[in-house]
């Protein structure tokens, strides 16, 4: 049985409309996927193969954007997977085309929740990458996404106290770059920063007609290594030196009966995880998997709790431990946990194709729509070769299991 935080069978079907949402039209599998509705909340795993980002459209409308990595580089250690939609389009840009064809308002995203400092979620320092002409900040990642869809509020873990909050490992050039972005766009653009507020469900609120959707939240878990435990900030470090990506920010996104938790890179490894679980109490819907499902993440103890019955897994190299072939198999040999993910190798499944056969998607978009009302969701897996967001698969409606409602605690 899953407590609210802080306050009170897969198929392939042909055609499927799931309780009210794409407004009249039907999902279909080879045709656009309708866009998002009023009363529906959808949450886009993007795919550019060269980092994170998902896109949330919340059920008025509002828009929410966590991370938005970009990165042109092959890695020293790793091969990459081929970029999408192509080699010449630059992963802001498919972001912003992305966001743009399935948002309500086309001018403007609401929220930019940064998890952490990293360049598959924030931006790397390309030499190729223009500077702003005005501001003195290399576009990429989050910089390039603002330059081409702006937002009004920016969210990360340290803001304003950058210096203090430090962690190792972490690019200091690409730090000082996003900055640089910050005051600029904060002091001439109107942006509004902030910093995440643990323990909060109230700083991301609906923007156009809260009062019609009083069942849904967003709350706030886990930042710079610290978790809210339903009652109090715990140090999951104690004081010790941390990483960059156990500094990742959480939330929790709750519609109805509906939950969904993505925490950046957080993972066992990072000693938040399993806090993480605990402080929300039992099982999800969904969830996007902690460090790209490297190993020493998304561990038993961790999954006993959440029990998620989907997840989703951005990942961007050609390595069998990145998503980690041993935790996928340990996630699909029960069959209660469904597996998406925007990139696995084809050199990869042909080593182990009963592995990956296993898996309800391993390439594309994935879209998680939840009916209005969150007692139900679909699972949609597009094209991402190209801008049309064809459907390749549709899974569901699924029913979403019911909370058991706790105090909310601000």
């Amino acid at each position: 049985m899953k407590r609210a935080i802080l306050f009170v069978a897969s198929l392939l079907p042909a055609v499927l409309l799931t309780a009210g949402c794409g407004g009249d039209a039907e999902a279909e599998v080879g045709k656009p996927l309708p866009v998002w509705s009023e009363g529906c909340l959808d949450i886009h795993a993007i795919n550019t193969g060269r980092g994170e980002c998902t896109f949330f459209i919340l059920p008025d409308g509002t828009t929410l954007t966590v991370d938005a990595g970009e990165f042109s580089s092959e890695s020293k250690r790793f091969r990459n997977v081929p970029q999408r939609p192509d080699t010449l389009t630059r992963p802001s840009h498919t972001y912003a085309r992305y966001m743009k064809h399935f948002m309500p308002r086309k001018d403007t995203m609401d929220y930019f929740l940064l998890t952490h400092f990293h360049m598959d979620h924030m931006g790397q320092l390309e030499p190729e990458y223009a500077t702003a002409a005005d501001g003195g900040y290399v576009l990429s990642g989050v910089t390039a996404l603002y330059g081409e869809l702006p937002f009004r509020e920016l969210v990360d873990r340290a803001w304003p106290d950058y210096d203090s909050l430090a962690c190792q490992a972490m690019s200091t050039a690409a730090l000082a770059n996003y900055r640089r972005f910050v005051d600029y766009a904060a002091e001439h653009r109107g942006l509004k920063p902030g910093r995440l507020q643990l323990g909060s469900s109230s700083q991301f609120p609906l923007k156009y007609d809260a009062a019609r959707y009083p069942d849904f939240r967003i709350a706030n878990i886990c930042a710079n290594g610290c978790v809210w435990d339903g009652e109090r900030i715990v140090d999951c470090y104690d004081g010790a030196p941390r990483k960059e990506n156990g500094a990742s920010c959480g939330i929790l996104v709750q519609y109805g009966d509906f939950d969904y938790f993505t925490a950046g890179d957080a993972g066992s490894n990072t000693r938040v995880e399993y806090p993480c679980a605990r402080s929300i109490g039992g099982s999800i819907e969904a969830m996007k998997a902690h460090h790209h499902l490297s190993p020493h993440t998304m561990e038993p103890e961790t999954m006993e709790i959440l029990q998620p019955d989907v997840v989703v897994t951005q990942s961007f190299y050609v390595r069998d431990i990145q998503p980690d072939r041993e935790i996928i198999r340990r996630l699909s040999e029960s069959g209660a946990t469904r597996l998406y993910f925007t990139n696995i190798d084809r050199s990869l499944t042909e080593v182990d194709p009963e592995l990956y056969g296993r898996c309800a998607a391993i390439g594309g978009h994935i879209v998680i729509r939840v009916a209005p009302g969150g007692k139900e969701y679909s699972v949609y897996q597009l094209d991402d070769t190209d801008a049309s967001y064809r459907v390749l698969r549709i899974d569901g409606p699924f029913t979403c299991k019911p909370i058991k409602n706790n105090t909310e605690n601000e």
